[in-house]
């Protein structure tokens, strides 16, 4: 017997389909996309509010500069031809520690962490300080802040102020981040980065550390479709071959094979 393998995502009907549980032209044509990608992940459909949040997230993470080095590699790899060839290689790196969806799992999972040493005392400053000191203390790195070249993370900056304006800053892991964001700044004078911000907010709508960070890496994939089909398009060679005025090899002085001297 070949056992069955279950699915939660989506069957194909005749007339209408279903994903997640919904049929999808009758319930969910013309649903934001941040959404549907939410839905897509967790199983559960965004409430109104969280899917304005879930689409200011993803504009507020708009960060498309092709000098930033994985959408550097969509253009490179696509300007061989391929947009698609492109867009599936910049997303190789992205399984690091350092860059990619892991942040957004770290970031929650220090809050989560915090979350569960305050018990219920999330009204208690003085118990959410310490508890933001004791997981400042054990941690030699701290996901979610330290900024390279700049003071402040402007998506960060944006994405705050966007959920306050909407009263969301007033929830549970919100108000629990900033109380780690004031810590972090006094004891190793780190500033947030989106990481943390991503975090808390997603938190906040019920979802894990593993379902924060893929919401968050896929609703940003526009930033490489971008780069892959302009590098695509250009196809420019500057991209494929170095200039051979910036090649300088170090190494043993070329070598003529004895066959070669041979006479024939």
């Amino acid at each position: 017997m070949i056992p069955r393998i279950p699915t939660r995502v989506a069957a194909l009907g005749y007339s209408e389909h279903r994903f997640r549980g919904y049929a999808v032209f009758a319930e969910l044509t013309g649903t934001s996309y941040a959404a549907l990608i939410a839905l897509a992940v967790s199983g559960r459909r965004p409430t109104a509010d969280e899917t304005e949040a879930l689409d200011l997230l993803a504009g507020v993470t708009t960060v498309a500069d092709p000098r930033i080095w994985p959408l550097k590699l969509a253009r490179l790899v696509a300007s061989y031809g391929g947009c698609l060839a492109g867009f599936a290689a910049s997303q190789l790196p992205l399984e690091g520690d350092r860059i990619g969806p892991p942040i957004t799992v770290h970031a929650a999972t220090m809050l989560v962490e915090m979350h569960q040493a305050v018990g219920g005392r999330l009204d208690d400053r003085e118990a959410c300080r310490a508890a933001a000191r004791e997981l400042v203390a054990q941690r030699r790195r701290l996901v979610g802040f330290g900024i390279p070249f700049r003071p402040a993370d402007e998506r960060y900056v944006a994405l705050r102020a966007a959920l306050v304006a909407r009263g969301r800053t007033e929830l549970p892991f919100w108000r629990l981040h900033e109380i780690l964001v004031e810590v972090v700044q006094s004891d190793r004078g780190l500033p947030p980065n989106i990481g943390i911000g991503t975090a808390a907010m997603l938190l906040d709508m019920g979802h894990g550390p593993h379902e924060a960070a893929a919401i968050v890496h896929f609703i940003n994939q526009h930033v490489f479709v971008a780069n892959a089909f302009e590098g695509a398009r250009d196809a420019r060679e500057e991209l494929r071959v170095l200039p051979a005025s910036t090649i300088r090899y170090v190494g043993a002085p070329p070598r003529r094979s004895p066959r070669a001297t041979v006479e024939r």
